[in-house]
């Protein structure tokens, strides 16, 4: 027990799953809450674009200015601005006063997502042992999924004469912060002198490999792809085709978790050894029926894309990730994971702009710009599969 107690990769961990489980309990359920408050679908994306590019300035800011040992403290500030704007929220549900409501939620989403990306570099104070990593991964996709799960159990059943809703949602959602802030306060940092970031150097080093920009260029436009479809998927699945939330959450969740186990089966049995194969089965395949969308303004062939997209989500991960990863320089890892994770935000910024724009028009419409951006992003993956090759023969 004692061992437990001083143990600061088990308080890590149990922060994960707590904050991992209060971003399942109501990240999903988020653009239902604002549609259920009277926001329009173009407002509610713009919202969510402009707190993601919003995020990525400040990402860079804790990356420039905040040194290791600070982290702690910049994450629990976060944590508890975060729990302050989802109690205004609450407050806020069914009123008229949609402009704060705006401007609330606009932070909300900001500061969930500058934790999930403090994360990691907290990790690299305490431990850098691959067998953390590991259990992250597990923790955080687990206890999330498991909040997911819970909400979707619960939604719309009566407790006590009170309707399980989406402010409900909000409101546990709370709480599991509340808990995961606890746990924060007591994992215990070492004291030590850590080497400030050096921008010019890590750019020095980028523009000598710049092949390291084209990867985060083909990572963004990927981004902008899944978003520019499942940029709102709740929204998308109960609005547009006519689902319950509870049977679209559990579509949404079960897919997931298939998405994950098949991602093991094929990095363990069908790897191709020529990425341009493995690069068809991920995208080649989602243009083609991005293709039949177009041509038969069908709503089938929507569902068909939608499954296809939550499949393949996780599966051939591997194909531009897995050297940038093993190939740069330890002291320039940290950076290019969140240039990675900047990229990932822009791109869904952009892709939920366009997926606000074309969401109420048909289905022909909707699916064009996915279209048009993945026939350039399937030529710009080509060229990086083929520069990689060049730069491992040398």
């Amino acid at each position: 027990m004692q061992k437990i107690k001083t143990n600061k990769n088990f308080y890590l961990l149990v922060f994960l799953a707590l904050f991992g489980f209060s971003i399942g309990c109501f990240d999903n359920y988020r653009e239902l809450w604002m549609s259920s408050n009277g926001l329009a679908t173009l407002t509610i994306s713009n919202v969510i674009s402009i707190s993601y590019i919003v995020t990525v300035l400040a990402l860079f800011y804790f990356t420039i200015r905040v040194s290791f040992h600070k982290l702690k403290l910049g994450m629990c500030i976060a944590l508890v601005i975060n729990m302050i704007t989802e109690t205004v929220l609450i407050c806020l549900n069914q009123s008229s006063h949609q402009f704060l409501i705006k401007f609330f939620m606009f932070f909300n989403i900001a500061f969930s997502q500058i934790i999930i990306a403090s994360v990691y570099p907290l990790m690299m104070n305490i431990s850098k042992s691959d067998d953390l990593y590991t259990k992250k991964d597990f923790v955080e996709f687990f206890f999330s999924k498991l909040g997911f799960l819970l909400v979707a159990v619960l939604l719309g059943k009566t407790f006590f004469n009170h309707t399980f809703d989406y402010n409900t949602c909000l409101f546990l959602s709370i709480i599991f912060n509340f808990i995961a802030f606890l746990v924060l306060l007591n994992v215990k940092l070492t004291s030590r002198k850590t080497s400030i970031f050096n921008l010019k150097e890590s750019l020095h080093y980028f523009n000598h490999h710049k092949i390291i920009y084209y990867f985060l260029f083909t990572n963004f436009l990927s981004d902008v792809i899944y978003s520019a479809i499942l940029g709102m998927p709740l929204l998308l699945l109960t609005k547009n085709l006519n689902m319950s939330s509870n049977i679209a959450s559990y579509l949404i969740l079960g897919l997931g978790i298939v998405s994950s186990f098949l991602s093991l089966i094929i990095v363990k049995y069908l790897r191709f050894k020529n990425d341009n194969y493995n690069l068809i089965f991920k995208f080649g395949i989602r243009i083609f029926l991005y293709l039949l969308v177009f041509i038969t303004n069908n709503v089938l062939f929507l569902w068909i894309i939608i499954i296809y997209i939550l499949i393949t989500n996780k599966p051939y991960s591997f194909i531009f990730s897995g050297y940038f990863t093993n190939n740069i320089q330890e002291k320039y890892a940290l950076f290019l994971t969140n240039l990675t994770y900047c990229a990932t935000l822009l791109g869904n910024a952009l892709g939920t702009l366009i997926c606000g724009l074309v969401f109420n028009l048909n289905y022909r419409i909707f699916i064009m710009p996915a279209l048009l951006i993945s026939i350039i992003h399937y030529i710009v993956a080509l060229d990086l599969i083929k520069k990689r090759e060049k730069l491992l023969e040398d």
